[in-house]
């Protein structure tokens, strides 16, 4: 599996920069299903797909021919400000959020999207619980095509004080 890494890396990125969420999701470990949603909405690992038509059809005063293939970009369609409000913004609790197409949709959709749901929530509980906050360490590195997003994100971590730290 290629997008949970990916995921991950944009995760961690977002969360050493957002104290303030890295905080509030670590108190209240109920919002991370939430919380995915949304990273999985704001950082798809993927740019989109091309299918082709099986007949002609009239799109938005254009007519594609059959079989002329036709490009989604998930990234875009993400943050559509007429489905997404404040589309750029990391929303905690968005009521629209599984509408996102991070794992594309209908019949083609990603067949993995249940497990990579719970890989990602397991990971951020993880994450949020074995140390106390993290911070970028170095380089970003970051996909190349057909993905986007961090591949790597060095972080450096500050565990807990105290007893059994």
């Amino acid at each position: 599996m290629i997008a949970p890494p990916i995921l991950f890396g944009n995760m961690a990125s977002h969360l050493a920069r957002d104290k303030s969420l890295q905080a509030r999701l670590r108190g209240h470990p109920e919002f991370i299903p939430s919380a995915v949603e949304e990273f999985v909405r704001l950082y798809v690992p993927y740019r989109g797909f091309s299918r082709t038509t099986l007949s002609p059809i009239e799109f938005h005063g254009r007519t594609i021919n059959q079989s002329e293939p036709i490009t989604m970009t998930y990234a875009a369609a993400n943050r559509d400000p007429d489905v997404f409000a404040n589309p750029h913004d990391f929303i905690l609790g968005r009521e629209n959020v599984k509408q996102h197409l991070g794992f594309g949709r209908g019949r083609h959709r990603c067949a993995g999207m249940p497990l990579a749901r719970i890989a990602l929530q397991i990971g951020l509980k993880v994450m949020l619980s074995e140390c106390q906050d993290w911070e970028v360490n170095g380089e970003l590195q970051y996909a190349k095509m057909p993905e986007m997003g961090i591949v790597s994100c060095p972080v450096r971590i500050t565990k807990h004080e105290g007893p059994g730290s």
